[in-house]
């Protein structure tokens, strides 16, 4: 499948990442350019980055994803991983049903990534997304699939997911 990447990535945005902050810095280096980091405690140690360091610059948002992902300005880029149900971890199923095509409202409409390890993903979607021939829903009207290149997927375990939205055609009237 060719991408639907022919835009510069602008920002990703990282829900639930806890003290999670330098990796994805570095790992997202030369593929956007901010990451918005949420969640409901800031990260323990946490400083704000130079600005001429090199790497995507950093916006924190302090909040629970249930008050902010509606506020979310234009992303390019999901970065999730490292999450759980179990103590410490946020009990959302971000990769489900119902975080997921909220978080992708926010995508533009030539679409975007979604750089994941898989965690908390509920329902069958992330299993599918991944799959060669990936995974076209309907009703979120998104299609998804693994990209050709998996920088990360042996280093990081982490699976870089293209996806664009895709556009029902218009329902004919057949009863004239």
């Amino acid at each position: 499948m060719e991408s639907a990447l022919h835009v510069s990535l602008r920002r990703a945005f990282y829900p639930c990442c806890a003290d999670d902050v330098e990796e994805p810095r570095r790992l997202l280096a030369g593929v956007v350019k901010e990451i918005i980091y949420c969640d409901i405690r800031r990260p323990r140690g946490y400083r704000q980055p130079k600005p001429t360091d090199g790497l995507p610059s950093v916006a924190f948002v302090q909040r629970s994803l249930n008050d902010y992902v509606d506020l979310l300005p234009l992303i390019h880029v999901l970065f999730y991983r490292r999450d759980s149900t179990g103590e410490g971890g946020s009990g959302l199923f971000i990769l489900g049903k119902e975080w997921l095509p909220r978080i992708l409202q926010h995508f533009p409409d030539e679409g975007g990534l979604i750089v994941t390890d898989g965690s908390n993903h509920g329902s069958g979607v992330f299993r599918k997304m991944i799959r060669p021939s990936g995974y076209l829903r309907k009703t979120w009207g998104c299609q998804f699939w693994p990209s050709r290149e998996q920088p990360w997927l042996n280093t990081h375990g982490l699976h870089r997911i293209e996806m664009k939205r895709v556009v029902s055609p218009p329902v004919l009237n057949t009863s004239y």
